[in-house]
């Protein structure tokens, strides 16, 4: 008999299947973009894609919370609240970059529980969760034992802008001490760190649509996502992540954060 976390997962992967559909068939098409208060860019298809999630949802689960990047939160106080970004990688959409997707993530009595990060124009999908796995497509992934230093490691922001200046000097010591570092990656960094790609993403001023989908994912392979002061992530965090697959890459990492 399925469980409920099966049931809310199956539930999550048929909506990404659908939102997938939707960005690629409007990918390249110029849809109507704006600009918001935050300097940001919303598309028509971000409101299409997350209005048919609140649709979804309400008539599915009809209890349950939805906090949304374009239209807000609802019922927050539930046991189960819904968190999706219908399309994070926005700027990456409108310039023709391939490094967009879905992110969504069941919060379970305040806790990320069930996570999606689909990429529809690479064909890449990792999901699962807390007591469940973590997959890739049709692939169980297990974390890479080797627990790599700072120095061996790749890291990765999506933008050098997303850093106060008061910051700025401490990031560039982590860049300077690392293997090397790569930016414009978005979401798909989080793939890529589940995947055993890179080792280490760190990153500022992000909404929870952007972070809580990767927690459950990051945490069941054994690997770290706080926010900089090591502190766990759940709604009302900072918005400065870290996180890494290796213990000493993290540890090093939040010295210099730290100091």
């Amino acid at each position: 008999m399925i469980n409920k976390k099966e049931k809310f997962l199956k539930f999550a992967n048929n909506f990404a299947d659908k939102s997938g559909e939707i960005l690629m068939k409007n990918f390249l098409n110029h849809s109507k973009t704006e600009s918001k208060s935050d300097g940001s860019f919303v598309t028509e298809i971000d409101r299409l894609i997350e209005n048919k999630f609140i649709e979804e949802v309400k008539k599915e689960f009809s209890d349950h919370g939805i906090v949304g990047e374009e239209f807000g939160n609802s019922n927050v106080e539930s046991k189960y609240v819904w968190v999706i970004d219908p399309l994070d990688g926005t700027h990456n959409f409108i310039s023709g970059k391939p490094l967009f997707g879905t992110l969504i993530c069941l919060l379970i009595d305040g806790i990320p529980s069930i996570g999606i990060l689909d990429v529809p124009k690479l064909s890449e999908r990792w999901f699962g969760g807390k007591d469940i796995g973590v997959f890739k497509n049709k692939d169980c992934i297990k974390i890479n034992k080797k627990d790599k230093s700072l120095n061996e490691s790749i890291v990765s922001s999506t933008t050098l802008m997303m850093f106060d200046d008061d910051h700025f000097t401490k990031i560039r010591k982590i860049y300077s001490n690392s293997k090397f570092p790569i930016f414009g990656t978005d979401c798909y960094a989080y793939g890529l760190l589940l995947s055993g790609q890179i080792d280490l993403v760190i990153e500022a001023n992000m909404k929870p649509w952007d972070y809580l989908a990767q927690v459950s994912l990051i945490n069941e392979i054994g690997g770290m996502i706080t926010d900089w002061s090591g502190r766990q992530l759940n709604l009302n965090s900072t918005g400065q992540i870290i996180a890494s697959t290796s213990q000493k890459c993290y540890e090093e990492a939040m010295t210099i954060l730290l100091s």
